[in-house]
């Protein structure tokens, strides 16, 4: 017997073995066992969902003498007729290869004829979106009024392209992508099916390759079938693939989001060597993988090892998520580009840098991202003690006879600090003549083009004062004030403020401080953060 291929042999004939599409698959039923049937339908949606299969189940059912729950019983006559190649009553037509005016004028000929068999004649023309002008014109009025006996099912994957015409005169449904928990279970039954070993891992590896297409799935099963020989293992998958292992995979996500340009291109020339031709998909899924690890709780994968996920949640810990989701979509963002460039490496190794040094782009989004990283980090350095250096400093040794006197210099010190006034009190005339300026301010930033500055500007609810000759902005937000003290930033304010209050007037922007809500708390958070000495500040 010849061969026949795993997504030949594996077609679904019925519709409880069609998955991902019960939507679909119920209306059908119901049409039928209601006899309810129409005259055209449409069926749309991504290769390999079930288009053409549901088509041809479709067209059984009708016609079959002892539909069972809307199926073909595959057992009657008419059903043994109707899977021969040569019936007549169902009538397949690829429309890329017969897109003219003639053949469609032909189909409308054939259609008074009735058919030989069973109650409908079929016609399911898949692609239809690649007939043309003229052809879908020669369709409408057979699609609209065909004879009773004539059932018209169009199959494609690009229903945009198809005339308003055409869509408003069918029933349309379309496919959805099939879940990757679905297309696993069908290929462990299709390799137990065929007495083939498997790990699970394999096959959830094959699944996620689909990505959402049963057929291409099964294809790539039936590839990894071969090279395995009957025992399948995810080592055997990701060669057959040209897949990364996660080790690997690990090394180029910590180097991408650490920033180290260096040690990401020097994996990425070994993964080349190696002949890995998915790199990029492949880490998009680990960028995937560490954000579903970090914000899902008990979030489990089947495609790693248990010390593997264990390695992928304590990395997770270490990044923040805009961090992560920014690497991520910085790689997708080439995958069309990727498919037809003439070399894919350079534009791959291109993008990775800009993944690692985030400074490379110029967005706002991108300027904000990594005001916040540095706004962390410097959360971070005041967490452990770490303050700008003054110019005196004096070291106590907390033993046991100082510490009473220890906690009276942090009290002096702590009422000292709460007793100082902020801020001044200004009046009403110079809060609106501050607004008044801003307000300017934030018109010339929009004329002149700076999107930074007119959007930081604009989203300000700080306090806004004239002090002497200065416009002076203070902001709680720590970002924003290092946003409007950078040199080329401050030049454009101070010009900007020039132009609305006069020559002699200038800008600045000051950290907002706050008063301390609970001075006693404060002091024992300093005892602990600093143990055994204490540097006291002057």
């Amino acid at each position: 017997m010849a061969f026949v291929s795993l997504y030949r042999r594996f077609r679904p004939d019925t519709f409880d073995k069609v998955i991902g599409q019960n939507h679909i698959v119920r209306t059908l039923c119901n049409q039928i066992k209601n006899d309810r049937i129409g005259h055209s339908y449409l069926f749309t949606g991504t290769r390999g969902t079930g288009k053409t299969s549901c088509a041809k189940i479709f067209a059984r059912a009708v016609n079959c003498l002892n539909p069972r729950n809307g199926s073909p019983c595959n057992e009657c006559a008419v059903c043994t007729e109707l899977v021969k190649t040569g019936n007549i009553d169902i009538i397949e037509i690829d429309a890329a290869s017969n897109n003219g005016v003639d053949e469609i004028r032909q189909i409308k000929e054939n259609t008074q004829y009735r058919p030989s068999s069973g109650r409908f004649k079929v016609y399911i023309i898949d692609e239809v979106h690649m007939l043309t002008t003229s052809a879908f014109n020669a369709l409408l009025k057979t699609l609209e009024e065909p004879p009773e006996h004539i059932i018209f099912i169009l199959a494609t994957t690009e229903a945009q392209k198809l005339p308003a015409t055409i869509l408003s005169r069918c029933l349309r449904f379309d496919f959805r992508l099939v879940a990757t928990e679905e297309i696993k279970a069908l290929i462990a039954r299709i390799f137990d099916e065929t007495g083939a070993k498997y790990e699970d891992a394999a096959v959830e590896r094959i699944a996620i390759q689909g990505e959402g297409s049963v057929r291409d799935a099964i294809s790539v099963a039936d590839m990894c079938l071969s090279y395995c020989d009957g025992d399948i293992t995810l080592a055997g998958v990701l060669e057959a693939l040209g897949a990364s292992d996660f080790d690997t995979l690990h090394k180029l996500g910590r180097a991408v989001l650490d920033g180290k340009s260096g040690d990401a291109l020097t994996v990425l020339d070994t993964m080349y060597k190696e002949g890995r031709n998915t790199i990029h998909k492949d880490l998009c899924n680990y960028f995937r993988d560490l954000i579903a690890v970090k914000n899902i709780r008990g979030y489990k994968l089947s495609t790693v090892t248990a010390d593997e996920a264990v390695l992928l949640a304590e990395t997770a810990k270490n990044y923040e998520n805009y961090r992560i989701s920014r690497a991520m979509e910085t790689i997708t963002g080439i995958e069309n580009t990727l498919r037809y460039s003439t070399q894919p490496r350079i534009l791959l190794e291109a993008t990775i840098v800009k993944a690692c040094e985030m400074r490379l782009d110029t967005s706002p989004e991108a300027s904000y991202t990594r005001l916040q990283e540095l706004e962390r980090k410097l959360d971070n350095l005041e967490k452990r003690g770490v303050r700008a250096a003054a110019t005196t400093e004096t070291v106590v040794e907390t033993t046991k006879e100082s510490k009473a006197d220890i906690s009276k210099i942090l009290e002096q010190t702590a009422v000292n600090v709460e007793e100082q006034a902020i801020f001044e009190e200004v009046s009403s005339e110079d809060e609106e003549r501050a607004a008044n300026a801003w307000d300017g301010v934030i018109r010339q930033l929009q004329q002149r083009g700076e999107r930074t500055l007119y959007t930081a500007a604009t989203m300000q609810e700080d306090e806004l004062a004239i002090e002497g000759n200065m416009l002076i902005l203070r902001s709680k937000n720590t970002s924003t004030v290092m946003l409007f003290n950078q040199a080329p930033f401050l030049r454009i304010m101070n010009e900007c403020v020039k132009q609305q209050l006069g020559s002699e007037y200038s800008f600045a922007c000051e950290k907002k401080l706050e008063r301390s809500k609970d001075i006693s708390e404060g002091l024992g958070e300093l005892q602990q953060l600093f143990g055994g000495a204490l540097i006291i500040k002057k």
